[in-house]
Parts: C-alpha cells; structure tokens; sequence
C-alpha cells in the first residue's frame, strides 16, 4: 500500500484555522517542513503540494491553501528531508513548457530524485496533451550516462547520447535539448488528479493518478485506456483521497484495506483535518498497525519517488539527434 500526505497549513477541514490561538506560525516554513519530517517518520511515500490559488482569477484566501509556490517550496524542503517523495503542482496554462521542464528536472537533481509534477490542466486536452509531450521529450534529451567527464579526451558529453526534441506543433515549437542532466530516477514522477476531461491525459501520461471519492467509473475507464497507448495497469498508481475517521487504529487500517481491495487502489492521500496532530496520530497508531498486518513497507527500501512507488526507471524514447 502507498500513502501520501496532502500538505496544508492548518488542515484539511475549512475551520482548522480557528481551533487554536496562536496559530499564525502555521504560515512559516519550518512549520510546514515539520509536517514533512513527520511523515517522512511514518515512512509515507509522498508529500502533495496543490496549488488551489494557481487557478485564476481567484478572489478569497482558503486557509487550506499551501502559502508558498509548490516549486519554491519543494525546493526548499528537499533540503529539510532525506527520504520523502515531493510532488508539487504547476498549471500548463501558467508556464512555458520548456521553462516547467527545466524546473522540474532542476528539483529532482536537487531532491536526489524525489520530485513529482501534478499537472493541473488547461481545460484544453490537445493543448494539454501537445503541452506533456513537449515537456516530456526535453526530460528525455540525455540518456543516462551522457555526461562523461573525459578530462583526458577533452569531453564533457558524448554527442551521441544527446537528443535535441526539434517539436513543432499545433501549439508550440520548441527545439531543445534541456540543459540539466537527467536525475537518478530518470525524470520526475507525473501525477495527476482524474477529471473526466482528462482520461486520455492521464492514462497516456500519467504514473500516479489521483481519484476523488465519486470517480469509480472514471477510474475503470482510465485502467481500459491504458493499452491504447501501449501501457498496463502496473505502468500507474491509483490513490483516493482519504480522511481518518475518529477511531481506533485498528478500524482506521481496517477501512483502508478493505477500500484498496473493493476499489482496486494501490493506496492513499491522507487529508488531515487537523495538522500537526492529526498527522502525529496516523504515524504513531495507524502505520504501525497497517506495518504489523503487512500492509506497508516496515522503512524506506528505496532512494527516489519512483523507487518508493515501485514504477519502473523509464526507457529512454529513441529519436533522431
């Protein structure tokens, strides 16, 4: 089972903010980054970063909005942990895809292959579709061991092993190669949340595929479109959202086991309604109890996002140079 961790302020429930005096340091960074450690402690996979103010216009401040840009924040809480994957989300609509491209990749180095991109859509799927392809051709200029070094040769890189994209599209034209080396996951974790406008998004792209409580059938339709583009259902991860329900540990792990199996899931986004505390107790008491029935990992067996999801490291697509 693999379980993530939506990152907020306060909370996940709308009043959190007002349940204690005092609280406006739940606005700091180190108070965020202590979240962060807490579930990298209970060993959880992820940490979600959404994005809610991303979506313009926009004219409250939610208190369940993360009070930094994801990519800022990943960045600085990549140096805060060691283990726990970071996905943050950014808007096709909002950011060039060479630019999205670079930045992400730059993050992965950084989190020593950690980072994960939770696409938020335009509403335009072939724009969008053009858009992930573009990013994910310039995540693909390097192979792995491109970068030599040869100080006796005089070489930095072998040219044979760079690939330039040269993508000229409906939507955009964009020649490469991206000018960061590849990451040791390969490239960065692409999540997404389901909609049923972007089925063919996600099962064309997506590794992990985020299922709000209402959208079973959307989720066997993703699962049926995956051959179309030549992948399986190991090729994703299906998580649902999650809120633990006041109750003991044991009735807590009960409920996600028996909805994993009834849904076919491969595990969770817990929504605290109350962070820290509600975050303390789930480490404490439910992930003991889920690692005692054999549920979840006993620790961390890998070093990247992707290892920690059990995705395969990705084959470098070949195309002309």
């Amino acid at each position: 089972m693999h379980i993530g961790l939506s990152l907020t302020p306060f909370g996940h429930h709308p009043a959190a903010w007002r349940a204690k005096s005092g609280q406006l340091d739940a606005l700091d960074f180190n108070h965020m980054a202590a979240q962060g450690k807490q579930a990298e402690a209970g060993g959880l996979d992820f940490v979600l970063l959404a994005d809610s103010l991303g979506q313009r216009p926009h004219d409250d401040l939610s208190p369940l909005a993360v009070p930094f840009e994801p990519t800022m924040l990943v960045s600085a809480l990549a140096t805060a942990t060691r283990s726990i994957g970071l996905i943050a989300a950014a808007a096709t609509h909002q950011h060039e895809p060479y630019n999205l491209a670079r930045r992400f990749a730059s993050l992965d180095l950084i989190g020593d292959g950690r980072t994960g991109w939770n696409v938020i859509g335009s509403g335009d799927p072939d724009r969008d579709q053009e858009y992930l392809a573009v990013v994910s051709g310039l995540w693909n200029s390097w192979d792995d061991d491109a970068f030599v070094h040869d100080k006796a040769r005089g070489r930095f890189f072998e040219p044979d092993k760079m690939h330039v994209l040269n993508h000229k599209g409906a939507h955009f034209t964009v020649r490469g190669p991206l000018n960061v080396n590849p990451s040791p996951q390969g490239r960065p974790v692409i999540s997404h949340v389901l909609t049923p406008d972007t089925v063919e998004i996600a099962a064309r792209s997506a590794d992990v595929v985020f299922l709000p409580d209402t959208l079973g059938a959307l989720a066997i339709k993703l699962v049926e479109r995956l051959g179309a583009y030549g992948r399986q259902r190991g090729d994703i991860r299906l998580l649902a959202n999650i809120v633990p329900p006041i109750g003991t540990a044991a009735s807590i792990a009960d409920q996600m086991q028996k909805q994993a199996v009834a849904a076919g899931l491969d595990g969770f986004v817990l929504l605290p309604p109350r962070a820290p505390e509600n975050i303390a107790s789930f480490v404490d008491e439910v992930i003991p109890e889920l690692r005692r029935r054999g549920a979840f990992r006993p620790a961390y067996d890998a070093v990247t996002l992707r290892g920690h999801l059990g995705l395969a490291h990705p084959v470098r697509q070949e195309r002309a140079s």
